[in-house]
């Protein structure tokens, strides 16, 4: 059972996505920050250690929620701005392909008919 769970949690590590990346290093980062602050605050403000230790950790939560909350806004937004320009380029590739479509009948328009006299 152990061993099954092993390969999973290889494997899941191996396959992670780039968005799972930056999306758990700014957890960590606000995690870490909201530590900090949310410590030395309470002891600048004369707190015991052990308390300034617990009130550190309810910071570390609140700002790694943050953290990952403004992550996942900042890559819905990328990836929205690349599919709108997905979008804008298959637009252009398909205006470019009826202009010379266009340009490539006009020339043949020019030809005589089987009927027509040559001059």
């Amino acid at each position: 059972m152990a061993d099954k769970k092993d390969k999973k949690d290889a494997k899941g590590d191996a396959a992670a996505s780039p968005m799972q990346f930056w999306v758990t290093r700014a957890k960590g980062a606000g995690a870490l920050l909201g530590f900090v602050i949310a410590f030395y605050v309470t002891r600048g403000q004369g707190f015991a250690m052990p308390d300034a230790i617990f009130r550190g950790l309810g910071g570390a939560i609140a700002m790694s929620l943050i953290a990952w909350w403004s992550a996942l806004m900042v890559i819905t937004a990328l990836m929205r701005s690349a599919a709108a320009q997905a979008q804008r380029e298959a637009q252009i590739a398909v205006a470019e392909a009826a202009a010379a479509q266009q340009a490539a009948d006009a020339s043949y328009g020019r030809r005589p008919g089987a009927g027509d006299e040559l001059s």
